[in-house]
């Protein structure tokens, strides 16, 4: 990255070049900056936020205090007191971190199946980190451990058991979020976000808190939905966009009843959970494919109906 020093014009970044440099998603960074004024970035005259070279420094800053387990809150006092902060690279080893106290508590609650431990481990980390953070260094990991571990013994039983946790702890957050701006809500554009197999809804309802943070108003359906459900219930009520869960065994017959679904009720449909080799299918059907990041999925759909006329 060039000296913005030597060169005026490029004395300032946009967001998606700050999140590439820094690897913090542009979500985390704007919540940064909304709840806990860490970083103050520049504005343009159309309100796009530009980043000195100190902002990103103080970026990979914070970000190093977090990987070693220090709570954003503590972040932003060391901050506001002017106390020394690490200069330690993104790429550096982390030192035994809070982080990986945690973890080895979760993952023996969940060995034990003891859900008043990881209950109150979920009470005690969300006191001290952002959703998205805490779902990116300690929740979210263990969840696809365990998915990827199922021949072991127990194996199925202890995801079963750590997802319905999991899912359960989001879907308070998001009706949580509901509740704190409401009003505000009522305007945002709504996205209905359904489950066509019967995966459980873990990657939807991370996808639903993050488009609640990006403004939206994402309505979250648990379970499995078929495609004639679907179609009633975007008949019931006016949606701006759908995002359905389509898993890897859809066939000929499931994409054009979900074809269908995309051209009669006028609205986009994103879909997630499919095989990558199908992604040219689905986009020959009229379906918007969504990656495996998350964050990246959020800011997609946001982009494209904020760019819709209303």
């Amino acid at each position: 990255m060039s000296n913005p020093a030597s060169d005026p014009n490029m004395a300032y970044f946009p967001i998606r070049v700050v999140s590439s440099e820094t690897g913090v998603n542009a979500i985390t960074l704007r919540a940064w900056e909304r709840r806990y004024g860490l970083i103050q970035p520049k504005r343009t005259a159309k309100g796009h936020r530009l980043y000195t070279e100190q902002d990103i420094r103080l970026i990979h800053q914070v970000v190093t205090l977090l990987n070693r387990g220090i709570p954003i809150s503590q972040a932003q006092a060391m901050i506001n007191n002017g106390e020394e902060l690490p200069d330690a690279p993104l790429s550096a080893p982390a030192k035994p971190s809070q982080w990986q106290h945690y973890r080895e508590r979760l993952h023996k609650a969940v060995q034990d199946f003891d859900d008043q431990q990881v209950a109150a481990l979920f009470q005690e980390v969300s006191q001290f980190f952002p959703v998205d953070v805490a779902m990116r260094f300690l929740f979210i990991p263990l969840y696809h451990h365990l998915r990827d571990n199922l021949s072991q013994t127990l194996g199925m039983a202890r995801l079963r058991f750590y997802a319905a946790i999991l899912q359960a702890r989001l879907a308070s957050r998001l009706t949580e979020e509901y509740r704190d701006d409401h009003q505000q809500e009522e305007k945002a554009p709504q996205v209905l976000i359904a489950n066509c197999t019967w995966e459980d809804d873990i990657q939807q309802l991370q996808l639903a808190i993050l488009l609640k943070q990006l403004g939206l108003r994402p309505l979250w359906f648990s379970g499995m939905l078929t495609p004639n459900q679907l179609a009633e219930l975007l008949q019931a009520k006016h949606w701006q966009a759908a995002l359905f869960h389509i898993g890897t065994d859809q066939n000929a017959m499931q994409l054009g009843q979900l074809q269908r679904l995309a051209r009669e009720g006028g609205l986009p449909v994103f879909v997630t959970g499919y095989h990558s080799n199908s992604q040219s299918n689905l986009l020959a059907h009229g379906l918007i494919t969504l990656g495996d990041d998350t964050h990246q999925a959020a800011l997609t759909i946001r982009d494209l109906l904020m760019s819709l006329p209303e």
